[in-house]
């Protein structure tokens, strides 16, 4: 489901371009169209268990296996719209969410929704929900905060890092990211 829209539009392009040129074969046009989605199915499920490993990480507690997914001049804007620049700051912010000593966490991160932009550079979105509670009392949920996440990767040398992250409080969890449109009358 994750990259049915990106194949789509692919193949749709794919197709746009065929009409255009009006030159290829068919054999042609088949080989063209695999050797175009192959790198972005295999660089999006990359990017989709990175996900998957930070969501881990937050579960855990585990802020140098968050970390290693960013880039030396990582940016973050957490939903309260502050803005951390550098891998070393946005540690730090991850640092005090893991290490506050009254207050912990349950989090959970929703299925996320990949546009690849093109070989070395994606966006990934997701829903994610942050339940704080008294560590003295897991039960007592002192504050729920959901959002939404945009991860802006880039890719090199092979690796794919996340080089932005934006995060937004939403009032609902998604646990999927699905387009919709609007009726313009």
């Amino acid at each position: 489901m994750i990259f049915t829209n990106t194949c789509q539009y692919l193949t749709g392009m794919l197709a746009i371009l065929l009409l255009m040129c009006g030159s290829y074969s068919c054999k042609r046009t088949a080989v063209d169209q695999a050797s175009v989605e192959q790198p972005f199915i295999s660089d999006s499920l990359t990017i989709a268990k990175m996900i998957s490993t930070r969501e881990t990480a937050m579960i855990h507690k585990d802020i140098e296996a968050a970390m290693d997914q960013f880039t030396e001049e990582a940016t973050w804007i957490n939903s309260q719209g502050y803005y951390f620049e550098g891998r070393e700051n946005v540690s730090k912010f991850h640092g005090m969410l893991a290490g506050n000593d009254s207050l912990d966490y349950y989090y959970k991160a929703g299925s996320p929704r990949i546009r690849m932009i093109d070989p070395q550079n994606a966006l990934a979105y997701y829903g994610w929900k942050m339940f704080w509670y008294k560590k003295e009392n897991p039960a007592d949920t002192t504050f729920r905060e959901i959002g939404l996440m945009t991860l802006t990767a880039h890719k090199t040398n092979d690796k794919w890092q996340w080089i932005a992250v934006t995060n937004q409080h939403t009032p609902w969890f998604y646990e999927d990211i699905e387009a919709v449109t609007t009726d313009s009358d």
